[in-house]
């Protein structure tokens, strides 16, 4: 959050004698970042970026409050004056949980920890006082009149949202606060008509009209307009959850939103509505109500810390006296006590404007440091490992396997991870087995991917009336649900052409496993949902890792995206190609005998992949040492094999008996040898 804050306002709160850069230097080097600071006339304004975890900073007592704590630091006498928590109940107001002349109830504790209102009598509506106008204007907020102009001036002085009501506009003087019923509906101060999701807080007057849509904006019928005379100042604290969800929703991001979402002070509120009744009276000529309504059945309760020196110190790596410590905290409000057990360990109470982000030892830690400076500790970089670690993704061979497939004419896509219902029922599969995003953008991209296939199978659907015979691929994850944790990420490769091009898929593979160095045979199709065409597909295995399949799309699934040509895809395990592609090299000498090379054609009684029957070919004898299919038609296959041993010459006895083995092995698996063996 950015913030806009003169100096001359600061010095409300702040006494020091330091000039607004050197409040600028020392405030930037323990704190906030002020991003500049600008001139105007003879006041200088500090542009503040806070960050969205210190809602105690959001605010002129906040900055000052930080600045109090840091400058004596730097040798600069500071003091914090003015401060609003030491402001007690004046005796002519008087604590009630709910005055007679407004009724008030909460339906939900939780909704709204605190809440307080006072009633103003007999206002007069004009403009603000110059000195508040020309602090709104330096802060960046337009004046409007002296009763808005309070509610904005309060809140910039505080970081505490307040609301100001027509008190006569309330039906039956009665307010009740509750969670919004979905589709209701309510007219804010800018004239917009908002329609609740639900779950929102909501207060409604006795007539059940909405009047306010709490901790974002005030409604239009309860609002102050000229003619107000009575009015109804409240101060509240709300769940910083519904807020933010409201906020969101609605798209409705006022800075009372963006204060309420990150969990304000409850214990600020009683101090900011005294002071808002003294401004009241000073501007606006109103006569208070005695009674203030202060609904607040939880009271805030101080949390202790326990932590050593010693981890304050190990953790910054220096040494830091007990003393200086507890100085640092104490400037911040910590409340602090040594345990009776050890001198070393401190009991720490953050105070209730830190409740919320001060939890553990090591947010202590992190006070101490920057308070301390972090520009005094040692920079020390860490010790290197004694040898670097092996990422678990190699993206070497990922790259290198993009490169081999982009080198042989294949084009890298990209996909969405997010598919839609439809393209994952087309594919057979089923939605319910998929995360499912809250909020998708459009329907497209409404689940989570178990498949990278479908997503380019739609590319090859896009692009046939383009190109006729379309190759690409792509390196992507899938993502698997996981019961209560983040989905199993699984990464993969997947290869689709169109046209009839199972050889050239295949061989493209064949070469792709021989560059990466895997071992690998192809074995029957199997899948239940024979999503490819079980005569055209193969499994391919490494050992008895399986590394994937390729094939022929199933026709009957083909006919859902409306193909013109055969598509053939091919999924490969792409982790399990990284684990096992290696480059290391393996020498074979030069054989001094010659091999002997024949071809023999075989007719197919019954089905028998390539793969199956080069196994059976290669098993006969340690003498074939390379098989090749050099042609096919119809049902016939010729294999060119070849006979060597490397230590001599082979008989033609020798290559008889192999031959004769080799028909045999076939014939028993169905196949018949074209032609007489000599």
């Amino acid at each position: 959050m950015n913030l806009l804050i003169p100096h001359s306002w600061l010095k409300e709160y702040l006494q020091t004698t330091a000039s607004p850069h050197k409040i600028t230097e020392c405030l930037s080097l323990c704190s906030c970042s002020v991003e500049k600071i600008e001139q105007q006339a003879a006041d200088s304004i500090y542009h503040i970026e806070i960050t969205t975890n210190r809602v105690d900073m959001m605010s002129v007592l906040g900055i000052a409050r930080e600045a109090a704590a840091i400058l004596p630091q730097f040798g600069i006498k500071a003091k914090l004056i003015n401060n609003p928590y030491k402001t007690s109940l004046k005796s002519k107001f008087k604590n009630s949980k709910s005055s007679p002349k407004l009724k008030v109830i909460i339906k939900d504790q939780k909704l709204c920890p605190r809440f307080t209102a006072v009633i103003l009598k007999n206002t007069t509506i004009k403009p603000s006082p110059k000195l508040i106008q020309e602090r709104l204007k330096k802060s960046g907020i337009r004046p409007i009149n002296n009763i808005v102009d309070l509610s904005n001036y309060l809140m910039r002085a505080f970081g505490q949202p307040v609301h100001t009501f027509d008190y006569d506009k309330i039906a039956n003087k009665t307010m009740i606060l509750r969670p919004s019923r979905k589709g209701e509906k309510i007219i804010t101060l800018d004239k917009k008509t908002l329609e609740l999701p639900g779950g929102d807080i909501v207060i409604e007057d006795g007539s059940k009209r909405l009047i306010d849509l709490c901790g974002i904006m005030g409604g239009l019928n309860s609002a102050i307009d000229p003619k107000t005379k009575n009015i109804l100042l409240f101060i509240q604290t709300y769940r910083p959850e519904n807020i933010r969800k409201t906020s969101m929703a609605l798209a409705q991001r006022t800075e009372a939103a963006q204060l309420f979402e990150k969990n304000t002070d409850p214990e600020l509120v009683m101090p900011t509505i005294i002071e808002g009744i003294k401004l009241a009276e000073k501007i606006a000529s109103a006569q208070p109500d005695k009674q203030i309504i202060d609904i607040y059945p939880k009271p805030y309760k101080p949390e202790t810390i326990k932590v050593s020196t010693d981890l304050i110190n190990k953790r910054l790596g220096i040494a830091i006296s007990i003393s200086k410590i507890k100085t640092i905290l104490e400037s911040l409000n910590f409340g602090i006590k040594q345990s009776a057990n050890s001198n070393q360990q401190l009991v720490i109470s953050p105070p209730s404007f830190r409740s919320h982000d001060i939890k553990i030892p090591e947010d202590i830690v992190e006070e101490v440091a920057r308070i301390y400076g972090y520009y005094k500790l040692p920079s020390i970089l860490p010790p290197l490992l004694d040898q670097p670690q092996k990422s678990k993704i190699n993206f070497h061979w990922e790259n290198n396997i993009k490169h081999m497939l982009k080198d042989w004419g294949l084009t890298e896509v990209y996909t969405y991870s997010f598919v839609s219902k439809e393209l994952i029922e087309k594919f057979g599969l089923d939605p319910l087995d998929h995360l499912k995003l809250k909020n998708p953008l459009v329907k497209d991209w409404e689940y989570m991917r178990t498949c990278l296939i479908p997503s380019l199978l739609q590319v090859i659907s896009d692009n046939q009336n383009t190109e006729k015979n379309l190759s690409i691929f792509e390196i992507a994850n899938d993502y698997f649900p996981v019961k209560n944790d983040l989905p199993l990420e699984k990464s993969y490769l997947v290869i689709a052409f169109s046209g009839e091009r199972f050889f050239e898929l295949k061989g493209l593979a064949e070469s792709l496993l021989g560059e990466l160095k895997i071992a690998y045979e192809f074995k029957k199709y199997k899948d239940s949902k024979k999503r490819l065409n079980p005569q055209k597909a193969v499994d391919i295995y490494s050992d008895k890792n399986k590394l994937g399949f390729l094939g022929q799309l199933n026709p009957q699934l083909a006919s859902k995206f409306n193909y013109k040509n055969q598509v053939y895809v091919a999924a490969l395990d792409s982790n399990l190609l990284t684990t096992l592609a290696t480059d290391k090299k393996t020498y074979h000498p030069i054989p001094k005998y010659p091999p002997i090379i024949e071809d023999l054609t075989f007719e197919y009684k019954k089905p028998l992949l390539y793969s199956e029957a080069v196994g059976l070919i290669r098993r006969t004898s340690s003498l074939v040492v390379k098989v090749e299919l050099t042609s096919q038609y119809q049902n016939k296959k010729t294999f060119r094999i070849h006979y060597q041993d490397p230590n001599r010459s082979l008989t033609d006895k020798e290559i008889s008996k192999t031959r004769k083995e080799v028909v045999k092995n076939l014939e028993f698996n169905g196949l018949k040898l074209v032609g007489k063996l000599d």
